[in-house]
């Protein structure tokens, strides 16, 4: 958090240093000046963000503020570090309800909170901010160089118990203004030495129980830089931010100041609901220093508002929840706030992407926990990878696609460099005959058994009545190649979606409620998600906030070439090789287009408005359900051949059904 320069007569700068700044701020007047310390203050402290903070944008202020600066931190990253003897002999605490819990238990919480967010939606919220773009800009779409903030998994890089001394007035220290001999810049500086020097990561340090000062004001924690001008201060700049023991007897707040139990209000043996306090502020910290890590000589030249509040802050203490990460866990986190989304509904504040694409997973990985766990405030556990999901799925009010009609655009196939070779009696534009295999596929899907699983579901039609899926033998209702819009490697969501509507332009869709856009890309120009291995294919639905400037209310598909990523997507799934080669093939498109039946709105909703259909409360759709299961051994529910209306053998995977079993539910092959 920014705030304004404080001097509680707690030590300041030197005066040679002061002098030296004094010329350094004459130079640097473009910037707003601000605090060196960023401060996540307590609930109802003097200092929070004011009420016009949420009425506007924040703002990139260039990113150059003297030299080393990097603006955002476009790859992650983070290192623990657990500072004080305390840590390694050991202390307790206690929660709201005078449960007690251990310092180890405390460690392990920060460390899988910090090891589980990369990749997770809450993280990826601050994927749309950037870079190398104009001073002034609140958006990075369609900005010629833009640099954006990654959401890579494994973000946590390292942990260190320091057992050195920590000074007993730490917590009262850590408010000064000291860029020279600040004890906590130096830890951060010892821990860089320690694990070696990494500019794009934040240092975060966590010190045990200290004393409070009597009557100082409550922060939670703060972010910083260290500094260095013409060799005065640090030796070189790196962020940290700093943890005071959150769960300490805070004044007038007491224990519960900083968030102990304010979004799980009975601990469990994790450490949900006591450590609420620790994944909110560690989160909030985190979030600020990715998005406004640069701070020379009290200039932020990142991302701020005009207030100098930081993402974090904007949404400080509003909305707390408990949201999804890897590994099947979750953690009470704040929101972070997202231009895009204030500036389609008014409010930022979100605890989730605006564009978050429901993704089908590589082999042998089980599919995330999304939407639903952040909706409900808990998310089960689920099961180990080549299983089915129990439970089964439920309706959550959106609509689904009655009568499913299928388009698909083959994006970029006939460009120069779509395809590394060639094939004796193949298309150049087709040389492996992945294409001519998804028309053929997509013309047998209608009318068989295996579509005949989703005739179960059905939509509300808000007037008492309820319409079921239908199951028309003619489904794909128009196929184009499209070797006109520039296309590239790498491509993003937004560039899919703009695909999908130049598609549903060009075949003239008027019935959004039906249809799907099948995007397939060539051989060379794939996503950038799929080109990393993070999964094999997706679906979503374009609204104002997700997509901004592309037709709403539409569902698509992103068909990567999945030749690309071998036995990763289902090569060889079912039938051996050389047959089964183009298994995987059939089988995601078959994933992904059944999911948009059912789910054409990909659980998606905008404010009370629910676009989502079927799924289970975790957020998995019938094709995640039964995804991969049996991992190539054919079990009851494994991926099969299954026969098309043309009489062709196609590689798909099982449907859930709710009606299997008796109603129990179980992956289908059809019925």
């Amino acid at each position: 958090m920014i705030v304004e320069r404080f001097s509680r007569g707690l030590s300041c700068f030197g005066v040679q240093l002061l002098v030296v700044l004094t010329c350094t701020l004459t130079a640097l007047t473009a910037h707003a000046q601000t605090n060196p310390k960023h401060f996540f203050w307590a609930p109802g402290q003097p200092n929070t963000p004011a009420p016009s903070s949420l009425a506007n944008d924040l703002i990139y202020h260039g990113g150059n503020a003297g030299p080393g600066a990097i603006g955002v931190e476009t790859k992650p990253a983070t290192y623990l570090i657990f500072w004080g003897a305390e840590w390694g002999s050991g202390f307790s605490t206690a929660d709201a309800n005078g449960r007690a819990y251990t310092s180890q238990q405390l460690q392990t919480y920060v460390q899988s909170f910090l090891g589980n967010l990369g990749g997770s939606s809450w993280a990826a919220i601050q994927n749309e901010y950037c870079r190398n773009v104009p001073a002034g800009s609140t958006s990075c779409t369609d900005l010629a160089g833009a640099d954006f903030i990654t959401n890579p998994k494994n973000q946590l890089k390292g942990v260190w118990t320091d057992t050195t001394p920590v000074p007993d007035d730490i917590v009262t220290l850590g408010l000064a203004e000291n860029l020279a001999d600040d004890p906590l810049a130096m830890e951060a500086i010892r821990a860089s030495a320690h694990f070696n020097y990494d500019p794009q990561a934040t240092y975060i340090i966590l010190t045990p129980p200290k004393t409070v000062g009597t009557g100082q004001p409550v922060y939670c924690g703060y972010h910083t830089q260290t500094t260095s001008v013409n060799g005065i201060g640090n030796p070189y700049r790196i962020q940290y931010s700093f943890i005071p023991f959150l769960n300490a007897s805070w004044p007038v707040l007491g224990n519960g100041g900083c968030g102990m139990n304010s979004v799980n209000l009975v601990s469990d043996d994790f450490g949900h609901g006591v450590f609420d306090s620790y994944s909110i502020v560690v989160g909030h910290e985190y979030a600020e220093a990715v998005t406004d890590p640069d701070n020379f000589a009290s200039v932020q030249d990142g991302w701020n508002d005009a207030q100098g509040s930081e993402n974090g802050d904007k949404c400080a203490w509003v909305h707390l929840g408990n949201v999804p990460m890897a590994n099947k866990t979750n953690f009470a986190v704040q929101p972070l706030w997202s231009n895009k989304t204030f500036d389609v509904t008014g409010d930022g504040c979100v605890r989730s992407a605006p564009t978050k694409p429901h993704a089908m997973p590589p082999v042998g990985i089980t599919p995330p926990a999304v939407d639903i766990c952040m909706t409900l405030g808990v998310c089960p556990p689920g099961v180990a990878a080549g299983q089915p999901m129990p439970v089964n799925m439920a309706y959550f009010g959106g609509g689904v696609q009655v009568s499913p009609k299928i388009y698909v655009v083959y994006w970029g196939w006939g460009m120069p460099g779509a395809f590394d070779h060639t094939a004796v009696g193949k298309p150049a534009n087709d040389p492996d005959g992945v294409g001519a295999l998804i028309k053929r596929f997509v013309a047998a899907i209608g009318g068989t058994s295996w579509a005949n699983i989703q005739t179960q579901y059905f939509q509300s039609n808000n007037n008492g009545t309820y319409t079921n899926i239908g199951n028309p033998s003619q489904q794909l209702t128009g196929v184009w190649h499209d070797d006109a819009s520039p296309i590239h490697d790498n491509l993003s969501p937004l560039d899919l979606a703009r695909e999908a509507a130049v598609a549903a332009k060009h075949f003239n869709v008027t019935d959004f409620a039906n249809a799907q856009i099948v995007v397939a890309t060539p051989q060379e120009f794939n996503d950038a998600g799929f080109n990393q291995n993070s999964y094999c294919a997706w679906h979503d639905f374009t609204t104002p906030i997700s997509y901004p400037g592309v037709t709403p209310g539409m569902s698509f598909v992103n068909m990567p070439y999945i030749l690309n990523a071998g036995g990763g997507c289902g090569k060889d799934f079912v039938n051996p090789a050389p047959s089964g080669d183009l298994d995987g093939v059939t089988i995601v498109l078959g994933h992904e287009i059944e999911e948009t039946v059912t789910d054409p709105g990909a659980e998606s909703s905008a404010g009370q408005v629910q676009y989502g259909g079927w799924f289970d409360y975790q957020g998995w759709e019938n094709g995640d359900k039964c995804a991969w299961v049996g991992d190539g051994l054919q079990i009851p529910g494994a991926a099969f051949n299954m026969i098309g209306n043309d009489g062709g053998a196609y590689p798909v995977q099982t449907l859930w059904s709710n009606k299997s079993l008796s109603g129990v539910g179980y992956c289908s092959r059809g019925f």
